[in-house]
């Protein structure tokens, strides 16, 4: 059964409430679907709420009082207190990640940003990465195996990340650290650190925010850190309000809504995985996307994808599902229309394709026809979707072969992301030479999109 809930009021201990409906994921349905074993609850470490709330007032600037006084203060003061090497609570999806080869283990990655920063300072490719080294390469995306439209096949280009090997040397590394407690303007500074190659997205507020809360502290590098990683994140929060939060399953949660139309597809889809979140709507709902800075969806492909095929074969016949119907090109050619530009060459491309291989494959036909197509005249069209946030310039994100292959942890560069929000024909590429962000093992809520949606 789905449940809603509200908002704690303040001061209330802050599990997570959503006004949205959800269900309690179903972990045994997740893990045989993917194949993977996943963390029932993260092994984190709890924090009381600071006492003293006030020198970061500023924050509610950003976001909640109530997620200020259960979070981001609580950490704040954890990292003017020094306090490394502890796997305190985390954002989504917490400290412990998938550790190398795949095999069930886990390993944590650091809980507050400076620890995690000094972890990443070990990894190739992980911060401060001066070196000349190309951070990604491009090539032409294979054409799809099934394309009968009348109109061409959107052209892509394939961004892959760079198996890099350069690591930071522990000098490079004290320069820096002894820089940081001298320069006017850290938060550049650390940005930088964790990304060297991106542009800045500290604007004026974050600047005038924390400067006011550095005004009533004596800052060390740990609260530093922890200062710009908590105005980033709180920065994106504020332009996507908050429809709920909370802890959940050792870690925090801060779920918003985004339109379908804003979340930039970034990969190739797998047409059965498409199918069956395609069915996950209409029976368990699903996850939320996760999103990072340039709004590039990071694990969600398939549900974003689904998303769209559903409002595609939205007002569609079953009579009308066959490629040789004149109705049907109609009903496509009429979509299009309305909704390509704002699907972009990826999305386009890709709900095409797995829509044709699903019409000529007889059991997936069967499907749409007997179970999606009737779906679709008793709900609405989805446009909504729930997200969760997470930041792409301070988080390690991997190369997935040599990850989870056992080899090597090698870091990707943001920058392949800021690269692919300046040019809408890139993507990723498959087969495990892309980014993994280390999130599908962490259980959270499955939301009731066809009820978000409904009109």
């Amino acid at each position: 059964m789905f449940q809603r809930d509200g908002i704690h009021p303040r001061g209330a201990k802050m599990n997570f409430r959503t006004v949205l409906p959800y269900r309690e994921p179903d972990a045994a349905f997740y893990a045989d679907l993917k194949h993977i074993t996943v963390l029932d609850h993260q092994p984190s470490e709890a924090f009381e709420g600071g006492e003293d709330a006030e020198p970061f007032i500023a924050l509610d600037r950003f976001v909640s009082a109530e997620s200020r006084d259960a979070f981001y203060g609580p950490r704040l003061e954890l990292a003017q207190r020094g306090i490394l090497g502890h796997d305190f609570i985390s954002r989504f999806p917490g400290t412990h990640v998938p550790d190398l080869g795949n095999a069930g283990q886990v390993r944590s990655v650091g809980s507050l940003a400076y620890d995690r920063f000094l972890r990443l300072a070990r990894w190739q490719g992980g911060v401060l990465d001066e070196s000349t080294e190309p951070v990604f390469t491009t090539g032409s995306t294979p054409r799809a195996g099934v394309w009968p439209w009348a109109f061409p096949e959107p052209e892509l280009m394939t961004i892959i990340p760079a198996p890099t090997r350069s690591v930071v040397s522990d000098l490079r590394l004290k320069l820096f650290l002894d820089q940081l407690l001298l320069d006017q303007d850290p938060l550049r500074l650390i940005e930088s650190a964790w990304s060297p190659r991106t542009g800045s997205k500290h604007g004026k507020t974050t600047q005038e925010v924390a400067k006011e809360i550095l005004g009533r502290r004596d800052p060390n590098p740990p609260f530093l850190f922890e200062l710009e990683d908590a105005l980033a994140c709180a920065t994106w929060m504020q332009n996507h309000s908050s429809v709920g939060r909370g802890f959940y399953r050792g870690c925090w949660l801060e779920v918003s809504l985004m339109h379908l139309t804003a979340i930039r597809n970034t990969e190739l889809a797998q047409t059965a995985r498409v199918l069956q979140e395609l069915r996950s709507l209409i029976t368990r709902g699903f996850a939320p996307i996760v999103v990072n800075e340039y709004n590039a969806n990071v694990d969600g492909t398939h549900r974003q994808t689904a998303s769209w095929l559903w409002n595609l074969l939205h007002g569609l016949s079953v009579t009308a599902l066959d490629l040789s119907s004149d109705q049907f090109y109609t009903h496509v050619a009429s979509f299009l229309a309305r909704h390509v530009d704002l699907m972009g060459p990826v999305t386009a491309r890709e709900v095409l394709r797995i829509l044709a291989e699903l019409i000529v494959d007889p059991a997936s036909h069967r499907v749409l026809a007997t179970e999606i197509l009737p779906a679709t005249r008793s709900h609405s069209q989805v446009w909504q979707l729930p997200v969760l946030f997470l930041r792409e310039a301070s988080w390690p994100t991997v190369r997935y072969r040599e990850y989870l292959g056992g080899d090597r942890a090698v870091r990707v560069d943001p920058l392949v992301y800021q690269r692919m929000n300046e040019d809408a024909s890139l993507v990723l590429p498959a087969h495990g030479q892309g980014p993994y962000h280390l999130t599908d093992r962490e259980l959270v809520p499955w939301f009731d999109i066809l009820a978000i949606n409904r009109t």
